[in-house]
């Protein structure tokens, strides 16, 4: 046996100055392995979105609020990349309910969800993601259960990781490595997922292909465990599963591999692990002398180290005090540097942001004034700026299973990196202990690493970048001439429907226009304008409208309006809290009476003369020439102003001059015949109108236009020339979280019922790491927790937990 003592420091040494680094020792064969890995690193820098939520649950009527973090690379630093966040309430249906975007400031956001009260119970998604994230498809998504407070019953309690009696799962082994090889003692990892989608208790022999029993497996956590095998020649493996009512399964095993080298890795010990490199018989006789080499990628470093094959084990061992927190990617090549063997580990670090939370009580009194002071330092014990999110909630009314909460640290650190869905996460992080790490271990054997694989880097098959970031808000679209020509050169104007400056761009070789770093609110209403190189505007404009990130199943089939026991006591609270707000005249509104419109028939409609004399005449002289009738109207034909219906595509005039009757609308006629309701009074080209007639006054409610064309044909089905209404969707602006002050808590007789008893998005704290906050307890009482999260400009990682008692 061949034993040596690998240290990475020296190694690590060579790389200093770089967020990335690629290091390397004198072995030629994996130059170019290492190359392409710095290639596909530089074109493909990760970004990672993470939201922190004010709670784990909601009920229609409430308000969800979340703080996100954009990180760019693999050491998380805050990114400078992307400028807007998407992200969107997913329903029950898998459809989109809500979408908005968020300005990023060096990755960092906060936004909110306003549910209705009519939103149907069920477990909707959140979903999260930059346009840079779309090229790999990593957008953060997180199942939001949402409850409503009417018909819902305290459930049956159930036991959610049971032994299955007679469903069908689905049972899947990972020899450590990669493969069984033939005499070779591997360790088998499995993992069982049942039809909820989650991990399930199993047991069950390994049983060859004549019959007998060579092992035994028993899951040890969420469905997951490990056994060991010696594979023999020309056997074949399968596992055989009993269920209670005596049927029973087999699945097959991997392959045995007659010859190989398979990767062996012991992470138990926190300070090194202990790698072994173990060939058959077979394998080493055909490559003794050779070199092979192992690959260690963490957080953005690679250290390739060369191993001599000169015996059957080979024993080394990795300090782990340069590797990063996190997962650490670990890959055996071959002579001829394809990789043939892989194993992942998880590294653990104390969080590298350490958040000190001083200055609160053990025991409070209800509505009582609480203050804290947060101090923010480093791995290296030093103060720094650190941008944090604050939530306090009553956890006798918000209880949840801490294990399965999503958090900075265990999804930036694991979940985010793996494939599959990741049962418990937090698990891993708030029990360190023996057990744990074990437990974590088998997680890194059963879950692939997401962030490339070898053989699509290696023959540079990755698709090429096909979304770039966006930086800001824009709004693009294309100009033809009237033949359908691109129109070269031609100038596009935005004009803002609320007033202000227009700006203006020139259209590419391919008639392409686009007005970037645009900045606004909300839901706005443009106007675009086109006109050629000559100065006319006989152009066709189409606009780009946003396409969102197709929707795909969830990873986990969760059951809808599963609410359970905690959620029931969450939604009698806010059923309480929505009869005090109608007590007090404050809760819904009392819906309108149906209002039934009936159109008129044509002989009930009086012709002009009916209208008597007309209010206002417009040659079509002092029509511009060009463009949307409606546009070259507005502010020239008094008393009338036109709005945009986005549903029919058509312009509609409106009366601004009371008293107008409910329900009623202006009739146009062109050449003395009227147009049917959905008649967009654009499609009338500006070129043939010889006079424009509006009566506001008339006793026919809502009045009228007349319009008089030259050539006297109507024009119902012509395209607007020149102009083009767009409807574009802004920033979404945050709602502020109300925190009442009972500084004088006497005077008001109403209870305070608040669940989320705090919600502080941003608190930046200075240079010396310092900051504070502080609140009012509501009426509820039991035990309060307070989380914060947050990162610094580094992209160190931290959170902090801390609960106290209101009596």
């Amino acid at each position: 046996m061949k034993k040596q003592i690998l240290t990475l420091k020296l190694v690590f040494l060579l790389c200093f100055g770089y967020s990335t680094a690629y290091c390397q020792t004198d072995m030629a064969g994996l130059k170019n392995v290492v190359s392409k890995l710095k290639n596909f690193s530089s074109v493909h820098t990760s970004e990672k979105t993470y939201l922190h939520f004010d709670k784990p649950y909601y009920a229609a009527g409430d308000t969800i609020y979340f703080k996100a973090y954009i990180t760019y690379g693999e050491r998380h630093q805050p990114s400078e990349l992307s400028g807007v966040l998407h992200v969107e309430l997913i329903n029950t249906n898998n459809k989109i309910d809500q979408s908005i975007k968020l300005p990023l400031n060096k990755g960092i956001s906060w936004g909110d969800f306003a549910l209705p009260d009519s939103l149907p119970k069920g477990n909707y998604r959140v979903r999260a993601y930059t346009q840079w994230m779309r090229n790999d498809g990593s957008y953060f998504e997180q199942v939001i259960p949402i409850g409503s407070a009417k018909n819902d019953k305290i459930p049956e309690n159930s036991t959610a990781h049971k032994t299955i009696a007679n469903a069908q799962l689905d049972l899947q082994f990972f020899p450590e490595g990669g493969e069984l090889v033939e005499g070779m003692p591997s360790k088998v990892a499995f993992k069982a997922i049942g039809p909820s989608g989650l991990g399930v208790d199993v047991n069950g022999v390994i049983i060859d292909n004549a019959g007998q029993e060579v092992s035994k497996f028993t899951s040890t956590h969420l469905g997951m465990g490990y056994f060991y095998l010696v594979p023999a020649s020309g056997k074949i493996y399968r596992a055989k599963l009993t269920y209670t009512n005596g049927k029973q399964t087999f699945i097959d095993l991997p392959q045995v591999n007659p010859k190989g080298i398979v990767l062996k890795i012991n992470n138990d010990s926190l300070d090194r692990a202990t790698v072994q490199l173990v060939a058959n018989e077979s394998y080493l006789t055909e490559n003794r002398g050779k070199s092979v080499s192992l690959l260690i990628h963490s957080a953005g470093l690679a250290t390739t180290v060369t191993v001599r094959l000169d015996s059957l084990v080979t024993d080394l061992t990795i300090l782990k005090r340069r590797l990063h927190a996190g997962i650490t990617r670990i890959t055996l090549f071959s002579t001829t540097s394809e990789p043939i063997s892989e194993r992942l580990v998880f590294i653990e670090k104390p969080d590298q942001l350490n958040l000190t939370l001083s200055g609160g009580k053990i025991a409070y009194n209800k509505r009582e004034k609480v203050s804290f002071n947060i101090n923010t330092v480093n791995r290296a014990d030093s103060a720094v700026v650190g941008h944090l999110s604050v939530s306090v909630i009553n956890e006798g009314k918000v209880s949840f299973d801490e294990n399965a909460e999503n958090t900075i640290c265990n999804y930036l650190l694991l979940t985010s990196d793996l494939k599959g869905y990741i049962e418990q996460p937090n698990y891993y992080f708030t029990h360190i202990n023996d057990k744990a790490r074990a437990d974590l271990d088998l997680v890194m054997l059963t879950h692939g690493y997401r962030r490339f694989e070898w053989k699509q880097l290696l023959n540079e098959g990755y698709p090429p970048v096909a979304w770039q970031p966006e930086r800001n808000l824009e709004i693009a679209g294309m100009a033809k001439g009237v033949f359908g020509k691109p129109l070269t050169n031609g100038t596009v104007s935005l004009i803002s429907m609320q007033g202000g400056p227009y700006i203006s761009a020139k259209t590419d070789s391919k008639g392409r226009f686009r007005f970037s770093n645009l900045v606004f609110e909300d839901t706005a209403k443009f106007i675009l304008q086109a006109v050629n190189a000559k100065g006319k505007n006989s152009t066709q404009l189409t606009y780009d409208k946003e396409l969102a990130e197709p929707l795909v199943a969830p990873v986990i089939q969760y059951q809808d309006n599963n609410i359970d026991q905690s959620m029931f006591v969450y939604l009698e609270n806010k059923e309480k809290e929505q009869q005090q707000l109608n007590n007090l005249g404050l809760g819904k509104g009392r819906a309108l009476r149906e209002v039934h419109i009936k159109a008129r028939k044509n002989d009930e409609i009086k012709i002009q003369p009916g209208y008597g004399i007309a209010d206002q005449v417009v040659r079509g002289d002092q029509i511009i020439y060009g463009g949307q009738l409606a546009v070259r109207l507005m502010g020239l034909l008094h008393g009338v102003h036109f709005v945009y219906d986005n549903m029919r595509a058509r312009w509609i005039p409106v009366l601004n001059i009371p008293p107008t009757t409910p329900g009623s609308y202006v009739k146009i006629f062109v050449n003395q015949q009227e147009m049917p309701e959905d008649f967009d009074i654009s499609s009338v080209g500006t070129d043939d109108v010889e006079k424009v007639e509006s009566f506001i006054n008339s006793s026919v409610p809502g009045g009228a236009i007349f319009i008089t064309r030259t050539f006297g044909k109507q024009a119902k089905n012509i395209e607007p020339i020149g102009v083009l209404p767009i409807t574009a969707n802004g920033f979404h602006k945050a709602r502020e979280f109300y925190s009442p002050k009972y500084e004088h808590p006497e005077t008001t007789n109403r209870k305070d019922l608040r669940t989320t008893i705090y919600w502080k998005p941003e608190i930046v704290t200075d240079k010396d790491g310092n900051a504070s906050f502080e609140y009012y307890n509501a009426d509820g009482t039991g035990t309060y927790r307070v989380v914060i999260e947050g990162i610094d400009d580094k992209g160190d990682i931290g959170r902090q937990v801390y609960r106290y008692k209101v009596e």
